[in-house]
């Protein structure tokens, strides 16, 4: 057909004679090939030689260059007035308790601050030269190095550092401590993701986990994901990222744009603001499918994601046995079977599910690459640790979701050795004489009509149904309120609920028709990108990181049938990321495969060698 709406949802070749007659083709260009970097670069250079930005320049490199001595001198500083201040205040004033809390920090940060003292290399030398610090700082969080000099770090003079940790441990005084030591960190933060938007990126994926237990959680997700937006358009703006503009961010703008209208046309503020929270948080799968540029970054946030679940697995697994469950997280049918939920730090196991779809998906495939073998040891230990903590969620929707699309990651890569498959094929008997009776009864029970955990999901879909087809253009408006208030006039028996326990028909319901079309339109041209550039995809350095992420995705969605995934904006985020990642490997394997093309080309420039170097060793 000769439309351009097709070229549209066909813009990634499908071979090599059908992309020649398209018409992006005699455009001489791909619509995902659509790059935007350096724009305003007439204005950059006005705004480089700024007060406030040579002023920010300057304080990122004092923090950088500082002798670790000085930042011994704060700490030191700070940790002794902390001490001084809460025992004059509690003897003094007669306090009723003892500021214990208070006392221990203050003497901690002491302790710590004592070795510092007799460093005095620049601190950004320091990190680079110890090795633990450089792994965690620089290649999985992603900080730039600097040069490492052999000159010693910047002394300040010792008063300068002294007032400084006087000053802190003073706020402290006055405000809270914890909050003292928030803000503190929050603006070393937002010091190095202005330098850096992959560390505003991995630090976000590091602290997932933990973000759900925080005060103003939403809050602090979207304002995280504003932090690292912000870094990466200054880059852009400045020419030193480029900014892919796909398909997927086309379709995914229209998306938002009819969520901001279910949310401005429906319930007043509330949904509006929520709408703006998916908005923002959407945002995370143009930020990661940019930012993501090679192997290294995509194996970066992979691993940190990996590496944030094992402390959440193992919390969860010791509250699992200690601490009481919620009687509403219970179906009397297994009252008897099902005595507690793993929930961890999401504060609800079927939220804690969908993490722990991703991170064992994740931690499985990393185990069974030969790349990864020498830390194979480490990814068994996360494979098993986040596999009982599925299982003691005790959520069928993700234990199906997960078999599921470990059968179908199994599937694709035996393609290239078909005798794989022979090695499930063999285990999957031993592995269900192995499971419990108990796991395989909850699985077997979602057949159960009686079960009141799926009578009651039939009951939520058809009072959802009848909702949706009389909202069906711009829905009943974003977020729990709004579904909750008018999900009352179509429930059954008197039934409520907070969402319909599924993804495509909560999207329908709280923004419309045509944000769900838009929706499954995303789908259907990541199914297309894929199939087209399998080619690419075979011979990369990104196969199994693109194949995994395909699997985890595939899992949310299979998930997301039986339950509502978005429920959390947390989990929200991390699903854009996960597509995100899907995005980015199948850009960076079409890549590799144009550079390893020029290199072996007949008309091979001289710049050639050096771009198959980097493939060679990848």
């Amino acid at each position: 057909m000769n439309s351009k709406f097709l070229d549209f949802i066909f813009g990634y070749e499908s071979s090599d004679k059908d992309f020649k007659e398209s018409r992006i083709a005699e455009a001489e260009k791909h619509f995902s090939d659509k790059i935007i970097s350096g724009i305003g670069a007439k204005y950059s250079k006005k705004i480089i030689d700024t007060p406030f930005s040579k002023f920010i320049s300057r304080l990122r490199h004092s923090i950088a260059h500082a002798s670790v001595k000085s930042y011994g001198v704060i700490l030191l500083a700070f940790g002794l007035m902390t001490l001084l201040m809460n025992f004059a205040e509690y003897y003094f004033k007669s306090l009723p308790t003892s500021p214990t809390a208070e006392l221990i920090t203050g003497a901690v940060i002491t302790v710590i601050a004592l070795p510092l003292l007799f460093f005095d290399a620049p601190l950004s030398d320091s990190l680079q030269k110890w090795k633990p610090t450089s792994i965690i700082f620089f290649d999985v969080l992603c900080l730039r190095r600097t040069r490492v000099s052999a000159d010693t770090g910047r002394e300040y003079s010792s008063i300068i550092p002294i007032i400084i940790g006087v000053l802190f441990a003073s706020l402290g005084f006055i405000i809270s401590l914890p909050i003292v030591i928030i803000a503190v960190f929050s603006l070393v933060f937002l010091t190095l993701s202005v330098s850096s938007p992959e560390f505003a990126l991995m630090i976000t994926l590091l602290i997932l986990p933990v973000i759900p237990i925080l005060p103003h959680s939403t809050l602090i997700i979207t304002l995280l994901v504003v932090v690292t937006a912000l870094s990466f358009v200054g880059k852009v703006v400045l020419g030193k990222r480029l900014f892919h503009f796909e398909q997927y961010d086309a379709v995914l703008l229209l998306f938002m744009l009819f969520t901001l209208i279910s949310g401005v046309f429906n319930k007043g503020l509330d949904s509006f603001e929520k709408s703006l929270v998916l908005i923002v948080v959407a945002l995370a799968y143009t930020l990661v499918s940019n930012i993501i540029v090679n192997r290294r970054l995509a194996e970066n946030a992979v691993k940190v994601i990996i590496f944030s679940s094992v402390p959440t697995a193992i919390y969860g697994i010791i509250l699992y046995f200690i601490s009481p469950a919620h009687p509403e997280w219970f179906d009397p049918t297994f009252a008897d079977m099902v005595t507690s939920r793993a929930y961890a730090t999401f504060g609800n196991p079927n939220i804690y599910a969908v993490f722990l779809t991703v991170t064992t998906i994740f931690s499985l495939a990393f185990a069974l690459d030969r790349a990864h073998r020498v830390y194979a040891p480490l990814y068994i230990i996360a494979v098993i640790l986040n596999l009982t903590a599925l299982i003691l969620t005790w959520s069928r929707g993700a234990w199906i979701a997960v078999a599921l699309s470990v059968l179908a990651f199994a599937i694709i890569r035996s393609r290239r050795a078909p005798k794989l498959l022979l090695i499930p094929a063999v285990l999957l008997p031993l592995v269900i004489l192995l499971i419990p009776p108990e796991i395989i009864t909850r699985v077997l029970s979602i057949f159960n009509l009686e079960d009141t955990s799926v009578s009651s999901r039939f009951s939520i879909w058809r009072s959802s149904l009848r909702m949706f087809a009389s909202n069906i253009f711009i829905g009943v408006g974003v977020g729990e309120g709004a579904f909750t208030e008018e999900f009352l006039k179509y429930a059954e028996d008197s039934v409520t609920a907070p969402h319909s326990h599924n993804l495509f028909l909560e999207i329908g319901c709280e923004v419309g028709i045509f944000a769900l079309l838009l929706f499954v339109f995303l789908l259907l041209i990541r199914v297309r990108h894929r199939a087209s550039y399998a080619k690419y995809v075979r011979s990369s350095s990104v196969d199994n990181l693109c194949t995994t992420s395909g699997a985890a995705f595939f899992a949310l969605l299979v998930f997301g049938m039986t339950d509502y995934i978005w429920y959390s904006s947390s989990m929200y985020f991390l699903f854009w990321v996960v597509f995100g990642i899907g995005s980015a490997t199948l850009r960076i394997s079409k890549k590799e495969y144009d550079d390893s093309e020029i290199y072996e080309s007949p008309e091979k420039d001289e710049t050639a060698a050096s771009i198959n170097i980097v493939i060679e060793n990848r």
